[in-house]
């Protein structure tokens, strides 16, 4: 067959630029003809690739050097994009980005976490921030670490503006708000049988209680009370000291913990860093007190 020269495949034509250091052969930039790709397999001298958005098949002619080396298969009727639906679709496209190099979905996987600490532009320099779930955002105000936005429909907004550095259409951010509404908590692992299980009663029994006092912030149903806190934790380069109350729901796959994600486990947080202190007694709490309390936080 010979050989093939570097490929990339991307929805942007001119996504990848070219690097003379790499070599004398200039790499193919191929744009495919659907939107979403989501995984490739290559066949002799064809590649593959799956679309999801449009609900296509792409192939790709790797030898081909013409203007039609891709064509797309139907897996089905066109798809009709709903508000929903094409909120989806922008909150997972580049495109939107200035530059094109990013989309929500970068740090926002399925609308959830990337686990990971970022420093960006609305609340200072220097000050860190773990990136919360977007999981019952809209539900949940105010938005970001410090509270910094009043709505996740702000936030929405101001995200484009201030995190992918673009000015789009109001259509635009409606239907991406409009997706985060549709995103519904997925349930614990640690349920069985969809129930709480002997060590969770007891956790939530302790977490309900007044001596322990964790329902005081984390109120059912949403397990928030929807303020703003000064519970300890301000750091060295931080201009705040109250943060938002995150909601519980979803928190078992939503490590690492506390504004900075400075606890990478519930245990930690509760054992070593204390919290809830300031509101109940969790520092007198036994070794199996705890475990059950870690229990019942991470089956919510």
């Amino acid at each position: 067959m010979g050989r093939l020269e570097p490929l990339y495949m991307t929805p942007l034509a001119h996504a990848i630029p070219y690097d003379s250091r790499l070599g004398t052969d200039p790499r193919r930039r191929i744009k495919l003809p659907g939107k979403g790709p989501r995984g490739m397999v290559i066949v002799g001298t064809k590649a593959y690739v799956t679309e999801f958005f449009s609900d296509t098949l792409a192939v790709v002619d790797l030898q081909d050097e013409g203007d039609d080396r891709t064509r797309s298969i139907a897996l089905g009727p066109a798809p009709q994009l709903d508000l929903k639906r094409r909120g989806q679709l922008l909150f997972n496209d580049a495109t939107i980005c200035y530059q094109h190099w990013q989309s929500c979905t970068s740090c926002h996987p399925d609308g959830r976490t990337d686990a990971m600490n970022w420093d960006l532009m609305n609340d200072g320099v220097g000050n860190f921030k773990s990136t919360k779930s977007m999981i019952l955002a809209y539900k949940t105000p105010p938005m970001m670490a410090e509270g910094v936005r009043p709505t996740a429909e702000a936030a929405v907004r101001a995200g484009m503006e201030h995190i992918l550095f673009a000015y789009r259409s109001e259509e635009e951010a409606a239907a991406i708000y409009e997706y985060l509404k549709s995103l519904q908590p997925v349930p614990s692992p640690h349920l069985v049988d969809g129930r709480l299980n002997a060590a969770a009663e007891r956790g939530k029994t302790l977490f309900e209680s007044n001596p322990v006092g964790c329902h005081k912030c984390h109120p059912a149903p949403l397990y928030t009370d929807l303020k703003m806190h000064d519970v300890g934790t301000k750091g060295k380069y931080e201009m705040a000291d109250r943060y938002d109350t995150p909601t519980l729901i979803e928190v078992w796959r939503s490590a690492p913990y506390l504004h900075d994600g400075r606890y990478l486990t519930i245990k930690e947080l509760i054992a070593e860093g204390k919290h809830g202190k300031s509101r109940g007694r969790v520092e007198e709490l036994t070794e199996q007190q705890v475990d059950d309390l870690v229990e019942f936080v991470l089956s919510l």
